[in-house]
């Protein structure tokens, strides 16, 4: 793995093969994170990561997989190995190759490489636990995370000024709220949750809805990003349709 200052932003390129694990460990050292936390029984790799376009709770404030992904090296099905986009955030003219083929589950070809863009690790963090309610209260505050375990809602600060910050969302969010200020272990165990589980989308404004009629069909565990309306539960998702251009890009390039 190689990290490189490229024009103001910290990145590295790492191997698909490699470990999330043991990325993320190697980066702590540098002081860095890939600011990516998806369910990861230790066995989850950069590749399978970013062909599935898995996330987790961080993906509120940092977005998501295609949101931080570069550049790639790509084996497509005809054996070509082929490179696309780069080191810098701004660096695409056309369509950009590396978001494409994030979440393309292999139908384009297999991830060799990735360059990713990094964040500063938190020099400190503290979440708050309350009942669940609209979070728009929130956005100010500018969290981390904003996400629901079906029903409480976690918001998660991530700065030198999170216990303040927690505590300014605590008197927002009402007498039932409280602090968590060593909250590792509350957002693995938060994290393990949504193992095995399908995404649901909504717009933000239906999450309350949408939680609903999860239940109403039989969901036993909901969790996700409640202010982004990206809900996971034990039910199935609807299919997702093709386009046009869906079917196009797969006739050229996919298996």
């Amino acid at each position: 793995m190689v990290i490189e200052h490229v024009a103001g932003d910290l990145t590295c390129t790492v191997e698909a093969e490699t470990p999330l694990s043991e990325m993320q460990h190697t980066l702590a050292g540098a002081g860095q994170m890939l600011a990516l936390d998806p369910p990861d029984d230790g066995t989850l790799t950069v590749g399978a990561l970013f062909d599935a376009g898995v996330f987790g709770p961080r993906a509120h404030r940092y977005g998501l997989p295609r949101d931080i992904v570069l550049g790639v090296r790509l084996r497509l099905h005809d054996g070509t190995a082929v490179r696309g986009g780069g080191k810098v955030v701004k660096n695409v003219a056309g369509y950009d190759l590396p978001k494409l083929v994030t979440g393309a589950r292999g139908k384009l070809g297999e991830l060799l490489e990735l360059t990713l863009r990094l964040h500063p690790l938190p020099s400190a963090t503290a979440t708050v636990v309350a009942p669940l309610r609209d979070p728009t209260v929130l956005e100010r505050m500018m969290p981390a995370c904003v996400d629901t375990d079906g029903e409480r809602l976690l918001v998660r600060f991530e700065s030198r000024a999170a216990a303040v910050l927690a505590a300014q969302a605590a008197a927002a969010l009402g007498d039932a709220a409280q602090i968590v200020a060593d909250d590792e272990e509350l957002w693995e165990e938060h994290r393990r949750r949504q193992a095995g589980l399908e995404l649901h989308r909504c717009l933000p404004a239906d999450g309350p809805r949408v939680l609903a009629e999860l239940r109403g069909a039989g969901a036993t565990r909901v969790t996700g990003r409640w202010a982004r309306g990206w809900l996971f539960a034990d039910v199935p998702a609807p299919a997702v349709q093709e386009t046009g251009l869906d079917r196009r890009v797969l006739a050229r390039f996919g298996a």
